[in-house]
């Protein structure tokens, strides 16, 4: 075939063109392309799990790459996904699937041999059909991996997976690494998704098992949910971290939220979600947002900070049939000011404003570097929230007006929480979002 005969620059521009049935129809051609084929075919692979898929494409992928090693060392990037099966909503995660007899023999050997403390529950757990004891064996089979990214149903549980991580990645004086197991050091981008209906998930905490993943030794982004301990802390000295340039958390409340933060002295994006349910962490994540401690917590990445988001969310404890208590905002925005690299900014409208309208004349705390600032309705489905949009955009009128604006502000846009469900944009509520806006020199935006 002439194919043959080109240079593999060639041959790869060509089977890039080609989506994934053709390139493997393509790999059954010839045997001198069918291993540069299926290091294509392998670089990116997807796996869904839904109710309808028996046996469960994760599985089936399993067994592929036990009978093929070396096409688990093509994969670079492995995405697992399913969110929910159907109305079955206490399902928390996937039913257990037991391995072929085959693929169990392969891959207790292939755990046995790793020479990890924790083997004999790895392959229990594995012999069970548990999802969690599938992913893993699935990570360790994959040393080259650069992208992880796990859905819903994939993340109820890590007791297996934190295991994995622990013993991987962290060092102490009981784990000095006599194993065999995968350094995954080209892995860069992590998305351990909030777990399937996390709000009812109050007994299986997962912040031992996630945060050696900030070990990673060149990780550049990072997505997780972490549950709130009684004490924060490392399981090993705190992580260095240089390389972790973005980060998404959700769950975890202010308090801990600076531990988090100190030792990641690069990193430039920050997405952060308040969440409080009554008997999710209780006693530790209380209704009360503190803005003191979740400043002195941007503070650890002052320096470096350029993009930060906040989110905030509540919820009703799982058997109540009401709203939960009134949430309370204390302290003050005022260190803003100092998150010195600061471009742009998203954050509830009510941590700035509270909940309803005041003629008090509240100072803006934001950094001179800032250029966008965006404000979010966040929290305003509960009871205490009296804005509208008449109030919203005479409530930012009146703070531009008696804005002392810095000479070396980069203030250009700001965008409003309107209008809010059921509103809409009339033609001269824009005409007079752009005279406000014109008045203070700069851009007044709305959500679209």
């Amino acid at each position: 075939m002439a194919i043959l005969n080109q240079s593999h620059d060639i041959l790869f521009c060509i089977l890039d063109l080609l989506p994934p049935p053709s390139l493997n129809s393509t790999s059954k051609l010839t045997k001198p392309i069918r291993s540069v084929t299926e290091a294509r075919l392998y670089n990116s692979v997807t796996a869904a799990w839904a109710p309808a898929s028996v046996p469960p494409p994760t599985a089936l992928l399993l067994r592929t790459l036990l009978e093929r090693p070396d096409l688990s060392r093509c994969v670079r990037h492995l995405r697992l996904v399913g969110d929910g099966f159907g109305h079955e909503v206490r399902v928390c995660e996937p039913p257990s699937f037991t391995l072929d007899s085959a693929s169990l023999a392969r891959a207790s050997a292939l755990i046995s041999a790793m020479g990890v403390s924790f083997a004999d529950m790895w392959i229990s757990e594995l012999q069970s059909g548990s999802i969690d004891a599938i992913v893993a064996t699935l990570l360790v089979t994959m040393p080259n991996l650069e992208t992880l990214y796990l859905d819903p149903n994939f993340t109820v549980r890590s007791r297996v997976l934190g295991s994995l991580f622990q013993s991987t990645l962290v060092e102490t004086p009981d784990n000095r690494h006599h194993h065999q197991l995968p350094s995954f050091r080209n892995l860069r981008n992590v998305t351990f998704s909030r777990r399937f209906n996390e709000h009812l998930q109050l007994y299986i905490n997962n912040s031992a098992d996630l945060l050696p993943l900030f070990y990673l030794p060149n990780l550049q982004h990072l997505s997780i949910s972490l549950d709130n301990p009684l004490c924060f802390d490392w399981p090993a000295e705190a992580p260095k971290a240089p390389s972790l340039k973005s980060l998404e958390v959700s769950r975890l409340r202010e308090a801990a939220l600076a531990s988090l933060l100190a030792p990641l002295s690069q990193l430039q994006h920050l997405r952060w979600n308040c969440f409080y349910q009554p008997d999710l962490d209780e006693g530790i994540s209380t209704n009360v947002i503190q803005l003191d401690l979740m400043i002195k917590a941007f503070h650890q990445v002052r320096h470096t900070l350029t993009d930060l988001t906040v989110t905030a969310e509540t919820r009703r404890s799982i058997m109540a049939f009401y709203e939960p208590p009134p949430v309370q905002i204390r302290g003050s925005l005022d260190g803003l000011l100092h998150l010195g690299a600061l471009r742009r900014l998203s954050m509830p409208w009510v941590f700035l404003m509270g909940f309803s309208e005041s003629s008090t004349c509240l100072r803006l705390p934001l950094p001179s570097s800032l250029e966008e600032l965006v404000l979010t309705d966040d929290l305003a489905d509960k009871g205490q929230w009296q804005w509208y949009d008449d109030s919203i955009v005479s409530a930012i009128k009146s703070q531009l007006e008696c804005w002392d604006r810095p000479t070396d502000s980069s203030l250009r846009r700001i965008v409003l929480p309107i209008p809010l469900q059921g509103g809409q944009m009339t033609a001269g509520r824009r005409e007079q979002l752009r005279e406000i806006g014109n008045d203070a020199g700069l851009e007044l935006s709305w959500r679209e």
